[in-house]
């Protein structure tokens, strides 16, 4: 009989041997990372977040063909914003104003949309606030990032509460023009008056628009996409998130 000292001896020599075999990717060894997350953790270590000192406020939105983009999450509540960048841009390009609205309550969601699927990624953006929980949600978009966000409203079921278009092209990866003949939701339209064509874009797709709610805003600037941002847009687009039908009652300004 083995005496029990020399027992437990062997026993702990086993359970080492076991566990360095395990290291070593032999038997016993722990069982592969999940191929989905690690496929979502890929995408959140190679996304184009320089302004982020961690990658804590990145997700992974999902959109058709369970294809995924990384985005910038910023605060919580029951109103989503979704926020997309102009072509020059990343997803940082609205943090600053993305922490702002987080700061009044509002939920944020700036998705990477330089892929020619930007309307799809719009789609999954908004989709993934609502399943975040939140009950209203807007869609908010610079240069072509607001002709996407034209595109992606239109196409999207159920309706969003809101879009605001700033300096967006009539057609640019997407079709603004076909979009806002059948967007009937408040819509915003916005560009300076000394920015090129862009206030005759932003004027054709407000006399297209179907939409009984709907406003264009030209302002004496050639301030650009999100550099539109300041003074009293700022205060429009508040007024919109909260009753997008009283701030689009101006019409024209």
């Amino acid at each position: 009989m083995i005496p029990v000292r020399q027992a437990l001896i062997a026993s702990l020599l086993l359970a080492g041997a076991l566990t360095a075999a395990a290291g070593c990717g032999g038997p016993g060894s722990a069982q592969p990372t999940d191929p989905a997350a690690a496929a979502r953790q890929q995408v959140i270590d190679t996304a184009d977040a320089d302004c982020l000192a961690d990658r804590g406020p990145l997700v992974v939105v999902t959109g058709a063909g369970q294809n995924m983009t990384a985005a910038i999450e910023a605060g919580s509540g029951d109103t989503g914003v979704v926020l997309l960048h102009q072509v020059d841009g990343t997803m940082c390009q609205w943090y600053p104003y993305a922490l702002v609205l987080a700061q009044k309550g509002y939920r944020t969601l700036a998705p990477d949309i330089t892929s020619r699927d930007a309307v799809e990624v719009a789609q999954a953006a908004i989709a993934h606030l609502r399943a975040e929980g939140a009950k209203r949600v807007f869609v908010l978009g610079a240069s072509r990032g607001g002709t996407i966000a034209l595109a992606a409203a239109a196409a999207t079921t159920p309706p969003v509460d809101g879009v605001i278009a700033l300096s967006a092209p009539t057609v640019y990866d997407a079709n603004a023009t076909t979009a806002v003949k059948t967007l009937a939701v408040p819509t915003i339209f916005a560009a300076g008056d000394l920015d090129g064509t862009f206030p005759d874009h932003a004027r054709e797709l407000y006399s297209l628009s179907v939409s009984t709610h709907k406003r264009l805003i030209i302002r004496s600037s050639a301030d650009h996409g999100v550099s539109l941002l300041g003074g009293d847009l700022d205060d429009i687009v508040l007024a919109f998130l909260t009753d997008p039908v009283s701030a689009t009652a101006a019409g024209q300004s």
